[in-house]
């Protein structure tokens, strides 16, 4: 279990380091604001990790699953029809699906708020798998609405 927890740490953090390396030099206005973003909720996700991983404080991942929630319905408002020119990992699809783009988006907001009501619990297990689950939305978006660096080639 513990294992699982730093790969799905590590992998978010490889995702939030490349993106920031890479991505966020240049990139400025509404892309910059996105990237900007998503690299705090980055963190938020590694605060939780680290929580897990040490088994501390469980609690306390109720704090960083509730920003989340708070931030994540504003992703769409960052995604302004023409923001895909200039620096930008954002994919074309993303216009091209919006309806499922904002239920994404939604199921992010959804993810992370019952992390931040099972986190109340202190309950290690229940706290892991909704993270899991929370880590798992966060990929599956990535996935298919963030070029990664073999888009790039």
């Amino acid at each position: 279990m513990l294992l699982l927890h730093r790969s799905i740490a590590a992998a978010c953090g490889l995702l939030a380091l490349t993106a920031t390396t890479l991505a966020h030099e240049g990139a400025t206005g509404v892309a910059k604001e996105r990237m900007d973003l998503m690299g705090d909720m980055s963190q938020h996700m590694k605060e939780i990790s680290k929580r897990l991983n040490a088994n501390r404080d469980l609690k306390a991942i109720a704090v960083d699953a509730d920003h989340i929630t708070q931030v994540a319905p504003h992703i769409p408002d960052l995604f302004p029809k023409g923001s895909d020119n200039g620096i930008t990992d954002a994919k074309p699809v993303i216009w091209e699906q919006w309806a499922e783009f904002l239920a994404d988006v939604k199921k992010l907001s959804d993810e992370s708020a019952a992390l931040a009501s099972v986190a109340s619990s202190g309950d290690p297990k229940a706290i892991s798998n909704q993270y899991r689950t929370l880590a798992k939305a966060c990929i599956a978006c990535h996935d298919t609405y963030r070029r990664g660096r073999a888009d790039r080639l």
